[in-house]
């Protein structure tokens, strides 16, 4: 391994909440609070006691860095291990470091080297909070580069800086060589040391985190497992509302009950199905899915049940289903309300006796397939009005599970935006994309009653036209820009009555749908007749 093969996104795990160097959490530190820091220390200490907390506080540092390097990669010379550590300086955000001279006689046991560091952050934040120095204070960085090399070499080295930026000198300098090469130069500086247990602290620690390291990995492999089986489906879930669907529908999975699936256009619907499929048994076998909605009652029953060879024109050869084709798997009905009686007789028949009858044959067959089913309309009002069977209603509801619109768990858009920005970056090749936090204002306020489709389609289109992969909000729908700069002008909802936020959203609606009254109608949970009396009553 080469020092100049790191790279910083392959050592250090960004995530939220938790920054670690391969299990050594990190911390990232403001220059100017640790520049107050500094000063209130020399305040209350005194210069000399100061540089004593700083100087071990470094050297710490640097024997944890080279314990950590030591720990992941393989080095075959110590020279190279000791350039790595002093490139983490420089990925770390402490310095720029650049080796004048490393020079290692190992014959005589003899240490020479000479390091400069470029922007040094501790001279910065001690010229920000403290003023220029009389004399070098980068005492963490000479204390690191003293902990680094001690640890590669299996011995002390000790290293004092010559020059310093926070002095007046274009940079710092700093020579580090071993005790006895240093000779009486070094007894004023070694009590700034005093490091006699800071190895066997680092070994200890060292052991504890390959410990934790090893736990770590049995929990990655677990996480490994828990995705294949469908959780990889869905962005960071932060809403209760959501939790306990998913909650339900994980429980549901292990068992062959049916289940209606519930909710608005674009809640992700066939997302949970796929969900419930993929935890299910029948994970192994095929999720077949077909849209009630999208065919005539002819053609729908064809594809559903099949065909005989002459049962009707076109038919010219046996045909199997996709129940049949769904066979030990599941089939997702969706926009299940809007099949006809006669479909729904045949479904029923499939739920009770498990089996089927083609298009122009009269033996059944069977099958066995689980049936998860989805609809955006009220059933139980279309079985008051006749027009859905109540026995196939119970049949199919045997768990219902109905997912909350995006407006009601508005905690999950974000998550939502951040993962579809992962997926699109992929898809449309833009490794840079991102989205400005301009952005988000306009987000969180828009009511989407189109739900999780119609925000993926606006994230969509703000990548797309967004020249450099930043997403701004003027790459956002304008109906999105134009409805939350109506809703700030007009000072937000809280400032307006009930009556007129209700017409303000039904107002959306109609938008978002083209003034298309019977999908808005469906969108809002109301009748067409009781859209219609709403907008008269507006005019």
């Amino acid at each position: 391994m080469k020092a100049e093969d790191l790279h910083l996104q392959e050592l250090i795990d960004f995530s939220e909440g938790n920054l670690n160097l391969q299990g050594r959490r990190l911390v990232l530190h403001s220059i100017h609070a640790f520049g107050q820091f500094r000063k209130d220390l020399l305040d209350m200490l005194g210069p000399e006691h100061t540089r004593r907390v700083f100087t071990r506080f470094g050297f710490f540092w640097g024997q944890a860095d080279a314990a950590a390097l030591k720990r992941i990669l393989d080095w075959d010379d110590p020279l190279e291990l000791i350039r790595a550590g002093f490139k983490m300086q420089n990925l770390e955000g402490i310095a720029t470091p650049e080796i004048k001279r490393l020079e290692i006689d190992s014959e005589n046991n003899r240490v020479d080297i000479e390091v400069v560091w470029r922007d040094s952050g501790e001279a910065e934040e001690h010229l920000v909070e403290v003023g220029w120095a009389e004399e070098p204070i980068c005492w963490k960085l000479v204390g690191f580069a003293s902990g680094l090399v001690s640890f590669c070499l299996g011995k002390s080295v000790y290293f004092i800086e010559k020059e310093c930026r926070a002095k007046g000198d274009d940079f710092c300098l700093a020579v580090g060589k071993d005790q006895a090469s240093w000779g009486e130069e070094l007894k004023p500086y070694l009590q700034y040391f005093e490091a006699e247990d800071i190895k066997s602290n680092v070994e200890n620690l060292t052991k504890e985190l390959k410990k934790k390291m090893k736990e770590l990995a049995q929990q990655r492999k677990e996480l490994k497992i828990w995705k294949r089986k469908g959780l990889a489906s869905f962005a960071e879930v932060r809403s209760k509302a959501l939790e306990q669907v998913l909650d339900v529908s994980e429980r549901v999975a292990k068992f062959d009950s049916s289940v209606l699936i519930t909710g608005e256009t674009g809640v992700g619907k066939e997302v949970m199905a796929r969900f419930i499929h993929e935890n299910s048994p029948r994970a192994n076998r095929a999720f077949v899915t077909i849209n009630c909605a999208a065919l005539p009652e002819t053609l729908l029953e064809s594809e559903l049940f099949g065909h005989k060879a002459g049962s009707f024109t076109g038919a010219s050869h046996d045909r199997s289903g996709l129940l049949e084709q769904a066979e030990k798997g599941t089939i997702f009905l969706d926009e299940i309300g809007d099949i006809s009686p006669a479909i729904q007789l045949k479904i029923l028949r499939v739920l009770q006796e498990k089996e089927i009858l083609r298009v122009g044959e009269n033996k059944p067959r069977k099958v066995d397939v689980r049936i998860i089913a989805a609809t955006n309309r009220d059933l139980d009002k279309g079985v008051e009005e006749g027009k859905f069977r109540d026995d196939l209603l119970y049949r199919l509801r045997v768990i219902e599970i109905e997912i909350p619109p995006l407006r009601e768990r508005r905690e999950d858009i974000l998550p939502l935006v951040r993962y579809f920005t992962i997926r699109l970056s992929k898809k449309l090749n833009l490794p840079n994309l991102r989205l400005d936090p301009s952005c988000v204002n306009y987000l969180q306020h828009y009511a989407w009653p189109g739900n999780v489709r119609e925000l993926e389609n606006a994230i969509e289109r703000a990548a797309v036209l967004s020249p450099d992969g930043v997403m701004l909000p003027e790459y956002l729908p304008p109906h999105i820009q134009k409805q939350v700069s109506v809703d700030q002008a007009e000072g937000g909802p809280l400032q307006k009555s009930l009556e007129q936020v209700e017409q303000d959203y039904i107002r959306r609606v109609l938008q978002a749908t083209g003034n298309n009254q019977t999908h808005a109608a469906r969108i809002l949970g109301i009748s067409p007749s009781t859209l219609w009396r709403k907008l008269k009553k507006e005019n």
